[in-house]
């Protein structure tokens, strides 16, 4: 009976795929291995073997791949999967690792991902909590119980929490009702719409094998209407120096060249690929990579990756007036009650370089153009 169910799912997967699927062999417990499984491979095994089950030989200790511990998954897939999904579906990047502070009582909490949009204060926000990934953690009741209460906490707090189960990664209807929540939550209501009329985002992740894009670049003549749905400008930073500083004038309005890209994200006005000088920001943005960033940056800019021009200064290590660096701020209350900049750190990622202190006497010297999404080349 067990070969008999075992030869029809391998033999009539529903989605006809070439290897692998959800409708057949995929689960979340076997995720670490869903790369090397192949149902027309199983076929021939099963149709050699026969009906019957025998011992054929031991099954060796050792995997292709390191073998999860613990009875538990590794985490960075599961997350790793989410972000893909989330760029697919259109979402921008959201914070990582930021630190939460509630009450002295419970502590802090850092969710899994974090989401400020333009409505949202510093102390208020998303909170993306990726559940079921470790049976240590989540199978433990006084972890469970803390969970609730931290959760519970940020929702009577301004903010919003979604939970998401693991084993929802590979449920379209869950992770439409997900998405469209969070899209609720940021004010996105084009975006809302889009993830459940257009589900390309999800079923195209699971026909790729859910491995991320191969990053091409590509000069090319586009029409009017393949502007920003396959190509961005490319902007040379020094030939742009005068015009991103010009509010009445985009510098995406010149004649650049314009680079056709491999990316899961869903394009748009305002995106644009550079090329980043320096190892201040490695590993993350390797020396003279080409990038894709978007302006302008919306929501806070506290955590984010951001492209700078120092109008009055330079960045120490290249000598250029744009710089790449992490953007982080601290805020004074004024005499009139209303909260101002103090201090702007842009940070490296890269400790062998320094970081650049602005004050609020600096403001009127540099500008924030766009916010860096991805490494492209």
């Amino acid at each position: 009976e067990i070969v008999k169910v075992a030869h029809e799912i391998v033999e009539n997967c529903p989605s006809a795929c070439e290897t692998s699927c959800i409708d057949c062999l995929q689960t979340f417990r076997n995720a670490f291995y869903h790369k090397y499984l192949d149902r027309k491979q199983a076929l021939e095994r099963l149709d050699d073997w026969g009906p019957r089950i025998g011992v054929s030989h031991e099954i060796p200790p050792k995997q292709p791949s390191p073998e999860p511990t613990g009875g538990s998954y590794p985490v960075n897939e599961a997350e790793r999967r989410l972000r893909q999904l989330l760029l697919a579906a259109g979402f921008e990047e959201g914070t990582r690792g930021e630190q939460i502070r509630l009450d002295r009582a419970i502590g802090t909490t850092t969710p899994d991902i974090l989401y400020r949009a333009g409505l949202h204060d510093e102390n208020e926000g998303v909170c993306i909590y990726l559940d079921g990934l470790s049976g240590h953690l989540h199978g433990n009741h006084r972890t469970a119980e803390r969970d609730r209460e931290i959760r519970n906490w940020l929702r009577s707090n301004d903010y919003e929490v979604i939970e998401i189960a693991a084993s929802d990664l590979h449920d379209e209807g869950a992770m439409v009702r997900h998405f469209r929540k969070l899209a609720g939550y940021l004010r996105a209501d084009d975006l809302r719409e889009a993830v459940r009329d257009d589900t390309k985002w999800f079923t195209t992740l699971n026909e790729e094998g859910n491995q991320p894009s191969a990053f091409t670049l590509t000069i090319v003549r586009p029409t009017e209407e393949q502007r920003y749905r396959s190509c961005v400008p490319l902007v040379p930073l020094k030939a742009a120096a005068g015009q991103f500083g010009d509010p009445q004038k985009s510098v995406l309005e010149e004649d650049w060249d314009w680079v056709e890209i491999g990316t899961s994200r869903r394009l748009r006005k305002g995106m644009f690929v550079a090329q980043v000088v320096g190892r201040s920001m490695e590993p993350e943005i390797p020396d003279r990579s080409y990038c894709l960033f978007s302006a302008p940056v919306t929501g806070t800019r506290q955590g984010k990756t951001v492209l700078v021009q120092l109008r009055d200064g330079a960045d120490p290590e290249t000598g250029e007036r744009y710089t790449v660096k992490r953007y982080q701020s601290e805020k004074v209350e004024s005499d009139e009650g209303a909260w101002r900049h103090f201090r702007i750190t842009l940070k490296p990622n890269n400790p062998d370089f320094k970081e650049i202190e602005l004050t609020i006497d600096d403001e009127g010297e540099f500008t924030v153009i766009a916010e860096f999404l991805e490494v492209v080349v």
